[in-house]
C-alpha cells in the first residue's frame, strides 16, 4: 500500500515515524478503507503492514486513541470510532490557550454565532428539546443566589439551544469557544449583584421566543444577552483583553 511505503521510505528530520503510521491510518480510515465499528488490525499486521516494530505501532495507536478516532473494546481490541464533538472541542480549546486568544476574541466569536443559532433553533427545536430548556429555566429560578450553579446552568442552556439547531457543523464549531467562555461568567455572578437576575430575564425571553417559533426576536434576545456578558465584565472590573483566559479565571474566583 502506498501509506505502508510512506512510513518505510520516511526520510530523516521528517515526523516521527508513529505519527507517520497513525497519519496512515488516518488517511485509510478517510477515504473509507476502514470504516467506524471495523476492527483495527493486530499490532502483528500492522508491523508487517508499515515495515515497524511494535513500539512504533503502539505510540501511534495511541495518538489515534487520543484523538477520539479508535476506540478500545478490551485490552487487545480496537475499533475504529468517530470522535465525539467533546473530544474534538477539548482539542481545539487546548490550541486556543496555548495561542492566548482574549476575552474579547471568543466574545467576538460568539457575538457572531449565538444569535444566528437561536434563530435557526426558533424553526428547528422539537418537544423534547423545549423541555430541556424550559427544565433548565426552573433550576436557573431557583439558584440566583448560587453563582456556582448558575454559571453551570448558563453554559447548559446555551448548550440546548445550540443542540436545537440539529445541525452538527455548527454544534462543531461553537463548542470549543463555548468552553472557555461561558464559564468564565462565574467570576461576574459573583461580583455582580444583578447580573444573576439579568441572566435569567434573558433566558426567559429567549426561551418564550423560541417556543413561539419567532426567529427574529429568539436573535436579537439573544445578542442583547451576549453585549450583557460584555456589561457585567466591565462593571465586575475584570480586563476584557486579557489574556490565557482559563488562568486568569482561576485567581479571579480565588
Amino acid at each position: 500500500m502506498a501509506d505502508s511505503q510512506d512510513v518505510r521510505t520516511q526520510k530523516a528530520g521528517a515526523a516521527p515515524t508513529y505519527r507517520v503510521l497513525s497519519q496512515s491510518i488516518i488517511d485509510q480510515i478517510l477515504r473509507g478503507q476502514l470504516k467506524p465499528g471495523d476492527a483495527l488490525p493486530t499490532e502483528a499486521a500492522l508491523c508487517e503492514q508499515f515495515g515497524v516494530n511494535r513500539s512504533t505501532v503502539r505510540e501511534g495507536v495511541r495518538l489515534l486513541e487520543e484523538t477520539g478516532m479508535l476506540r478500545r473494546v478490551n485490552a487487545k481490541r480496537l475499533v475504529i470510532s468517530r470522535p465525539s464533538t467533546n473530544e474534538m472541542a477539548q482539542q481545539l480549546e487546548r490550541a486556543m490557550r496555548l495561542h492566548e486568544v482574549t476575552f474579547f476574541e471568543l466574545w467576538e466569536t460568539a457575538m457572531v454565532l449565538e444569535p444566528k443559532m437561536a434563530a435557526l433553533a426558533a424553526h428547528q427545536l422539537n418537544a423534547q428539546d423545549l423541555e430541556a430548556l424550559e427544565h433548565n429555566l426552573e433550576k436557573t429560578a431557583q439558584s440566583l443566589d448560587d453563582p456556582e450553579t448558575l454559571a453551570a446552568l448558563d453554559v447548559d442552556f446555551h448548550t440546548l439551544v445550540a443542540r436545537g439547531v440539529h445541525n452538527r457543523v455548527l454544534l462543531m464549531t461553537r463548542e470549543p469557544m463555548a468552553r472557555m467562555f461561558y464559564p468564565a461568567f462565574e467570576a461576574v455572578l459573583s461580583r455582580v449583584g444583578e447580573a444573576g437576575p439579568r441572566l435569567y430575564k434573558a433566558h426567559q425571553a429567549i426561551f418564550a421566543a423560541l417556543r413561539a417559533g419567532r426567529s427574529e426576536e429568539a436573535a436579537q434576545w439573544m445578542e442583547k444577552h451576549i453585549k450583557d456578558f460584555r456589561v457585567g465584565f466591565e462593571l465586575a472590573s475584570l480586563d476584557f483583553q486579557s489574556n490565557a483566559i482559563s488562568e486568569r479565571v482561576a485567581t479571579w474566583n480565588d
